[in-house]
């Protein structure tokens, strides 16, 4: 039940942890927030039952995985629904300062330099979408879901650094959680956003961003002076 003191956060990324020439270029988390994540939502189930309908085994949306024509078909139904706002944060990692990424070893164990990496490019998506959202005095919880990418013990780390600058940075009592993508529309909604932003980056393809971009409220390279967008 939806009831607008919630805001939801659904967060996906794009790229690896690879920092040699053999890696991606760019690392990118892209989330959707939004207050209504039921709203509409079944132009999305209705287009998968029809396209299993027609012989389609479309057991959820994935825009790396799925064939062109569904990208389009999913793309027309995500730029129909005007209920979530999309914030960015893009790293080129070629720029990044190696004690971003490089492993720290502290008297309470080692911090992974992956999940280094990671935790400071969520700080800084959060950052700004709380920046926007800070004069909403109407909200109550916050909840962000992220993707399931990291195992148990990596997932403590982020869980643990994350709650800190939630506490200290927004105060709202908030719930995190990692859930896959498969699991949950918006976390496909989220997918397909960044895989958008990505291939802009990445292979200068810009067709797939006009179905977003005017849903894009904060696009910034972190390791680049300036906004992106």
């Amino acid at each position: 039940m939806e009831d607008n003191k919630t805001l939801y956060i659904f967060i996906d990324e794009s790229g690896n942890f690879d920092f040699s020439p053999n890696g991606t270029k760019y690392f990118i988390l892209t989330s959707i927030s939004t207050f209504r994540p039921l709203d509409s939502r079944e132009i999305l189930a209705k287009l998968r039952y029809g396209l299993l309908r027609q012989g389609c085994d479309q057991e959820y949306f994935h825009a790396t995985e799925d064939k062109q024509d569904v990208r389009n078909l999913v793309f027309n139904a995500i730029k129909s629904l005007n209920d979530f706002n999309i914030d960015c944060v893009i790293a080129q990692k070629n720029k990044a300062n190696p004690s971003f990424y490089t492993e720290d070893k502290q008297s309470l164990g080692k911090i992974h330099a992956d999940v280094k990496f990671y935790n400071l490019i969520l700080r800084n998506l959060l950052q700004y979408i709380f920046n926007r959202y800070a004069n909403f005095e109407n909200i109550e919880k916050i909840v962000v879901i992220m993707g399931s990418i990291f195992p148990k013990n990596k997932k403590e780390n982020i869980l643990k650094n994350i709650k800190l600058f939630l506490k200290d940075k927004f105060h709202k009592a908030f719930y995190i959680y990692f859930h896959k993508s498969e699991s949950d529309i918006n976390c496909q909604i989220a997918d397909y956003c960044c895989w958008a932003l990505s291939v802009k980056e990445e292979r200068n393809e810009l067709r797939p961003l006009e179905n977003i971009n005017s849903k894009i409220r904060s696009c910034f390279n972190i390791f680049i002076f300036g906004a992106y967008c």
